[in-house]
């Protein structure tokens, strides 16, 4: 006697069947609603046909009969991040870690949309190995970042010109007055010779007024300093580094920049050696400004006891501030015992 082996019948065959299509379908709709933009490429990195969702096809301004068929990279990503693409979605195919990156796609009227990405292996269907290429529009975040680094160099560029102003309202006015009246002070004491009382009260109060005006000059130049208007970065670092109380070493260019670029790199200097004077213990500093490709690099070491914060006061912190209104980067290396490096990089453009 022949046992046949349990085999599905027809009605049960029909109802994994329809069971089967209602989960494509599934599939289907939720990668169509989703806001997610994607796109399914082949083992070359080609784009399958009828293999993108709908916020792919409206984000970029295309009917879904138009996105099937080309190298993803040669027609959707612009030619200078081309190559760049392609050996991402490669390396995706070789099996390589899942990355997050940031591009722009190009839509079909020439555009761009700024895209958060990612290529992903999916399982292997009947047809072929099949990826994933996943983007999120994030132009939107773009814009407001680009107009939050732009009003914030419009902050930093008005706080400049009014430090400006106040330089030359304190050197022009308040000086000015100051000096006369200490001309008109030793004028008086010349015409007093024989009073010795009078002599001593002219001395004292020449001696008043000289220490005033003196560090008025010091203010105007915390302000905003002359020099680095009129002679440029090196001639105002240099000047910053003469008042130090210890010895700097300096390495300069000989270079102008643009005004925000030299106004950043001069308060990086001032604030750096202000800090090493005061609570460094160094014995001497190093100051090094060279350009580097599309960057202004800024350094300053000391040989003291280290263990600077930079969280710990408002002038590193502000200092901070100001190279993000410039797209800039700052960091402070502190390690205990073995003194402190400020590094600060200006993109000159």
């Amino acid at each position: 006697m022949v046992t046949r082996r349990n085999e599905p019948g027809i009605a049960e065959l029909s109802a994994r069947t329809a069971e089967l299509e209602r989960e494509r379908e599934l599939l289907n709709a939720i990668a169509n609603h989703a806001p997610s933009l994607l796109c399914l490429v082949d083992a070359d990195g080609r784009v399958r046909p009828a293999a993108t969702n709908i916020a792919f096809e409206r984000t970029l301004g295309y009917d879904p009969s138009e996105t099937g068929g080309d190298l993803f990279w040669e027609r959707y990503v612009p030619v200078d991040d081309a190559e760049a693409v392609r050996e991402a979605i490669a390396e995706a195919i070789a099996g390589g870690t899942v990355v997050d990156r940031d591009g722009r796609w190009v839509t079909k009227d020439g555009g761009f949309v700024h895209v958060a990405w990612s290529c992903t292996t999916l399982p292997m269907i009947e047809s072929g190995p099949v990826y994933l290429i996943c983007g999120t529009d994030i132009t939107g975040r773009k814009l407001h970042a680009e107009e939050v680094r732009t009003s914030r160099s419009r902050i930093v560029a008005a706080a400049d010109d009014a430090r400006r102003r106040l330089e030359r309202n304190l050197h022009d006015g308040a000086q000015q007055r100051l000096v006369v009246l200490l001309l008109s002070l030793r004028a008086a004491k010349t015409k007093a010779e024989g009073d010795a009382e009078l002599e001593r009260l002219l001395d004292g109060l020449i001696d008043e007024l000289t220490g005033a005006l003196q560090d008025l000059r010091e203010l105007a130049r915390g302000i905003h300093p002359v020099a680095l208007t009129k002679r440029g970065l090196a001639a105002a670092v240099r000047m910053v580094a003469d008042r130090a109380p210890l010895t700097v070493e300096l390495e300069l260019p000989a270079e102008r920049y643009t005004e925000p670029v030299e106004a950043t790199a001069y308060y990086v200097v001032a604030e750096a050696l202000t800090n090493v004077a005061k609570y460094a213990q160094a014995s001497k500093a190093t100051v090094r400004i060279a350009a580097t490709g599309d960057h202004l690099c800024i350094d300053v070491e000391d040989d003291g006891v280290g263990g600077a914060d930079a969280s710990g006061g408002t002038g590193l912190r502000g200092l901070a501030d100001r190279l993000a209104a410039l797209d800039g980067t700052f960091a402070v290396e502190s390690t205990p015992g073995s003194g402190t490096r400020v590094h600060a990089e200006i993109p000159l453009s």
